[in-house]
């Protein structure tokens, strides 16, 4: 009978560890789905472009030293490249051809400018509005303008606005059925171990004493959950890229690129054994006192 009940009592744990390792190797997946998203659309903002054009009699060397400037403001510039009147000549010439200048008998109408590209979290239109009065502001006299496709930059802003309000709400419904989920399968286990709490009331045994052992084994159990999540995720990461060997070239040829994935990852898997723990121990400190509580005739 005792073998019977502590086979039991092993299944129980068991299905318990494996529910929650299903759904915190889901909720990985789906994070680490949102943050290589994120990373998507932070480099497709960035590739949206300003010109500040400057007045045909400028000094390169006021040019350059406004590229310099610019260049110094990591949090707001992601790239800015001095481009002078020749170099946008040849650019132009590559885009249509020679016979577009050879119109103009060898004058070359294009302003020297500087090509640049503003951080992800600049790329809207407020955001870019106001860099751009910053930068004219006090420079008049040497910018002629800054010229950029304001549409753009608003279509791509309300995209990736309501990209990520989207992801929010499926990230929190997702982590909500999964704290359910857990909570019903830990509310089980603890249902099948009502009898053994109420006896440890009746000999005078406190609450905290009764709900040490549980919640000990729940840390335990969302801890163990994590780690077998990780391990399934590490798997899944490594039969993906058995079918697309070209990632494991380009981590091999890019220190910074590895160091990013193994940044995320680490953050993404101590996410996950964090979450499993908060679970699992909120879901057994509620299912809890809701036997520890209840009346005797409604154990049965």
């Amino acid at each position: 009978m005792a073998k019977n009940k502590h086979k039991s009592n092993l299944l129980a744990e068991i299905s318990t560890v494996f529910g929650m390792t299903l759904l915190l190797t889901l909720f990985g997946v789906f994070i680490d789905f949102m943050w290589t998203a994120n990373k998507k659309s932070q480099e497709i903002k960035e590739q949206l472009s300003l010109d500040v054009l400057f007045h045909e009699n400028v000094d390169p060397q006021v040019a350059k030293m406004l590229e310099k400037q610019l260049k110094s403001k990591t949090d707001v510039v992601k790239n800015a490249n001095y481009v002078s009147k020749e170099d946008a000549k040849e650019i132009m010439m590559k885009q249509v051809g020679e016979d577009a200048f050879e119109i103009l008998d060898g004058v070359n109408p294009l302003p020297t400018s500087i090509h640049l590209n503003l951080t992800s979290n600049y790329v809207n239109p407020d955001s870019a509005s106001a860099f751009v009065k910053r930068l004219m502001k006090g420079n008049e006299h040497v910018i002629a303008e800054v010229a950029y496709n304001e549409a753009q930059f608003l279509e791509i802003g309300k995209v990736f606005k309501n990209f990520e309000i989207i992801m929010l709400f499926l990230a929190g419904t997702l982590l909500l059925i999964a704290i359910l989920l857990i909570y019903n399968t830990i509310r089980l286990a603890v249902f099948s171990k009502r009898f053994l709490l109420r006896t440890m009331q009746l000999v005078g045994a406190k609450s905290s004493f009764i709900r040490k052992p549980f919640l000990l084994k729940a840390i335990y159990q969302g801890f163990l959950s994590g780690l077998l999540a990780i391990i399934a995720l590490v798997s899944l990461w490594y039969i993906f890229t058995s079918f697309n060997p070209t990632i494991i070239v380009k981590l091999s040829m890019n220190d910074d690129l590895l160091y990013s994935e193994l940044t995320e990852f680490g953050i993404i898997a101590s996410g996950i054994i964090i979450t499993g723990i908060i679970i699992s121990l909120g879901s057994t400190y509620f299912a809890l006192n809701k036997y520890i509580w209840i009346k005797s005739e409604k154990l049965h």
